[in-house]
């Protein structure tokens, strides 16, 4: 699956391996044509995280395998996976050892009661991380600089929820930012160097600094430095948000606004991923 006619190089190569070449051509599309490729054993996405976010919500991962090509901005799971220097090879799909990716289980109610459920390889946020995934659409000329930009131009903005950790007592807490994150990666910061996408586990990331405090982590994340300030971070298998006002929801880089709880879970082992194919 491919989301632009202006792949080049990378399109040919991928039309003498691929037994059909699609691109997507409107919001939802990639999730309609994975549905749609029963007839295969497994699917090539070329995209970033919101084309592979798509994918796997329409592929079936009982029976078909995924294999990556990343050509976004953030590709988060490429990179845990490194497969961001890879080149497209001819047994694409034809591995005998995928790899098994854990993936997040996203159930989310809205203020109008409407419960809707998805699946996430690396990204679930609210509050200031998701603002600035917002905003980096903003910067989209600037490539991977985008998200750098966009983090220094959102100021974090607290708000009250209720956070319930598998077997705990719920804790009420006003926050600025939660991240609940499968991969290494947010986008293209590498947010947590001892993450695993293939542990059972996800990090839960609590952010409460303010403007200066939360670009100072910010800096620290892009230099390598790992100053964390005003964060709190477990490990988990299971946890719910109940938010105490409305608020906009990420998953991979889709935004849906006025969720009023959250529910996420592990899904280990969840999608089967080739390891040999290969990006640009």
């Amino acid at each position: 699956m491919a989301t632009s006619a202006r792949l080049g190089p990378l399109l040919e190569r991928l039309r003498r391996v691929a037994a059909r070449t699609v691109f997507t051509e409107y919001p939802g599309h990639a999730a309609r044509l994975a549905r749609e490729a029963t007839d295969y054993s497994g699917v090539a996405a070329v995209g970033g995280d919101g084309t592979l976010f798509e994918i796997l919500n329409g592929l079936d991962l009982n029976r078909q395998r995924i294999a990556i090509i990343p050509t976004g901005r953030g590709n988060s799971l490429a990179r845990d996976l490194g497969l961001l220097r890879r080149r497209l090879n001819a047994d694409i799909l034809a591995s005998s050892d995928p790899i098994h990716v854990d993936l997040l289980e996203v159930t989310f109610c809205d203020v109008y009661g409407c419960e809707r459920q998805n699946l996430s390889a690396s990204t679930i946020s609210l509050g200031y991380p998701t603002a600035v995934a917002r905003a980096a659409t903003r910067f989209h000329r600037l490539g991977q600089l985008c998200y750098a930009a966009a983090a220094a131009s959102v100021r974090p903005v607290s708000y009250a929820v209720e956070i319930t950790c598998e077997h705990g007592h719920p804790q009420r807490k006003r926050l600025k930012g939660i991240i609940a994150n499968n991969t290494r990666y947010i986008a293209n910061f590498l947010a947590f160097p001892q993450a695993s996408c293939c542990d059972g586990h996800f990090d839960l990331m609590e952010l409460n600094a303010g403007y200066l405090g939360q670009n100072v982590h910010n800096l620290s994340a892009l230099t390598g430095a790992r100053f964390h300030g005003s964060i709190n971070l477990s490990c988990i298998r299971r946890t719910r948000l109940q938010l105490h006002e409305p608020l906009e929801l990420m998953i991979d880089g889709e935004f849906y606004p006025d969720v009023m709880s959250v529910d996420i879970r592990i899904l280990p082992g969840a999608l089967a991923c080739d390891k040999r194919n290969g990006g640009l």
